[in-house]
């Protein structure tokens, strides 16, 4: 797939994120840190998603063309977690985060840092792996669901393992 088409699909990814984190504050419950989470979470997606469109703005014909191939089952799995979008509006706040710790740990922030990176683009983020790290510190605060544990666990393995 042409870069290009790469950041776009990229770009309307970090939309739906961002889109489904607004849903979540509506949906957040009652409690301040809960919606504070989500709010900052939507920003953020919504930051990437703006700056995988200033990319494609400014993408020159020659280097649109560029091929960036490899990326369909990350692809698929994104979309996948995704689909979660039509999730009722009283989902708890264990099954909030148990979909943004999902999303979290699939490579959707490698594949933008990848676009990025090939496009000459650095990222403006101190660290992109704050956005995990944060979610994974809110998830233990506000769940003691099971799945919700476990999941936190694996991020914060993930993120060790990125940071090694």
């Amino acid at each position: 797939m042409n870069i290009d088409r790469m950041l776009e699909r990229c770009q309307r990814l970090e939309e739906r994120a961002a889109a489904l984190y607004h849903r979540f504050v509506v949906s957040g419950g009652t409690t301040r840190g809960v919606r504070a989470l989500w709010t900052a979470l939507a920003r953020e997606e919504d930051g990437h998603a703006r700056s995988l469109a200033a990319v494609r703005s400014n993408l020159s014909v020659t280097a649109a063309e560029t091929r960036i191939d490899g990326w369909d089952e990350t692809l698929a799995e994104i979309e996948r977690c995704l689909a979660v979008q039509d999730l009722s509006p009283g989902a708890s706040v264990d099954q909030q985060l148990s979909i943004a710790l999902d999303l979290e740990m699939t490579e959707l922030e490698a594949l933008r840092q990848t676009l990025l990176s090939a496009t000459g683009q650095p990222e403006g983020e101190a660290d992109p792996t704050d956005h995990a790290v944060r979610l994974a510190d809110a998830a233990e605060t506000f769940s003691t669901d099971s799945r919700v544990r476990l999941q936190t666990a694996l991020l914060r393995a993930r993120e060790r393992l990125t940071r090694a």
